[in-house]
């Protein structure tokens, strides 16, 4: 015959059991992950509005890694990828390149419109770039390893096909410190891809 528990044990039983829970919730709820994006605030259009005297130039959607592809803010240790506790991206990374690519674009070829949306009409240009890299490195810098091409708006054809790696050092600690050191490598890559839609028409 099975013994009943008595009462004061059960309760102490209920009283343990609803504590573990209470500091289980607590573990997991704590503040919310800082958002960030890359590159600085800069007007970009998303839908090119309709002016005859500037070119048109799409940035097609950036091709990455598809480790790096996420919105998790990693950081190459030696031998694995660190995912930050405090900060995530606010978009998929693919996403933040190609509009922070744009905005730079945009800032160096003001004569140019910048737009990340297919156009209501041809676009004088299509720039497309794979990322192949782009990482912090722990205590190191960043390292953005990429190929573009920039293709006729009409023929579709390849006018510009390239690649380059560019570094940034690491200069503040902490994920805002990554975030600001990324955000100056794409700007550094919209100055290479730059000088070949200076004669886009």
């Amino acid at each position: 015959m099975r013994t009943l528990s008595p009462p004061s044990r059960r309760l102490r039983l209920l009283t343990v059991s609803a504590m573990a829970l209470g500091l289980a919730a607590c573990g997991l709820s704590g503040p919310p992950p800082t958002l960030y994006v890359l590159g600085q605030p800069q007007s970009v259009a998303t839908a090119a509005p309709l002016d005859g005297d500037r070119p048109v130039i799409e940035i097609k959607p950036v091709r990455v890694s598809d480790y790096l592809d996420t919105t998790d803010l990693v950081v190459r240790g030696p031998d694995r990828i660190i995912p930050s506790q405090q900060g995530r991206w606010a978009e998929r990374l693919s996403v933040g390149v190609q509009r922070a690519l744009a905005a730079s674009l945009g800032a160096r070829l003001p004569g140019l419109i910048l737009t990340t949306q297919p156009p209501i009409d041809r676009p004088a240009r299509q720039v497309l770039v794979d990322v192949s890299g782009f990482e912090a490195i722990e205590g190191g810098s960043v390292i953005l390893t990429a190929r573009w091409t920039i293709a006729d708006g009409a023929s579709r054809q390849s006018v510009v096909s390239n690649g380059a790696q560019v570094t940034v050092p690491l200069t503040t600690a902490g994920d805002a410190g990554v975030v600001q050191a990324m955000s100056k490598a794409v700007d550094e890559l919209a100055g290479h891809i730059a000088p070949g839609l200076s004669n886009a028409r």
